[in-house]
């Protein structure tokens, strides 16, 4: 039985080594471990449809033939893939700049709220100190005479 390194396999099938690698790792071919090294048989190569002898395909896609069971896609298949693949990417590159965007009015809309936030914390702090002034300022006023000086003298020494 003839068994490839992973290196191998994928120069035999056209894959590259870590497309190989994940295919192993997911379970898809099979492999043995020799001597420490994932070797994968040929037959499971086969088996797995990855098998290709790429003189044979090559000429049949050159020629305009379909390929046999088991050999690469036509040329015309692969170019159609290429190309919506390209279509999907440009979709995607739009939708990360809008997401981007997105972010940064986000950002923007944050940092207005937190600073509409902290100016109605500081209008509620003046608020409640205006109260409390209001309020010794009623005390005053509801005050007897020797009182309302007393009251008086207290909040020139705070206002002071």
């Amino acid at each position: 039985m003839e068994t490839l390194t992973i290196a191998e396999a994928a120069d035999v099938t056209g894959l590259t080594k870590k497309a190989v690698r994940n295919r192993v790792d997911r379970g898809q071919v099979r492999a043995v471990l020799r001597d420490g090294v994932r070797r994968i048989p040929r037959s499971e190569l086969e088996r797995a449809g990855l098998s290709v002898d790429r003189s044979e395909a090559v000429d049949a896609v050159t020629k305009g033939q379909e390929a046999a069971p088991g050999y690469p896609e036509p040329m015309a298949e692969v170019l159609d893939r290429l190309e919506r693949q390209a279509g999907e990417l440009a979709e995607l590159r739009v939708l990360t700049r809008e997401a981007d965007s997105l972010r940064e009015e986000r950002d923007r809309l944050e940092a207005a709220l937190h600073e509409s936030r902290a100016q109605a914390t500081e209008a509620e702090a003046k608020l409640e100190a205006e109260r409390g002034e209001a309020e010794r300022l009623r005390e005053v006023a509801s005050a007897g005479w020797w009182q309302r000086r007393r009251l008086l003298r207290e909040l020139h020494v705070v206002s002071s």
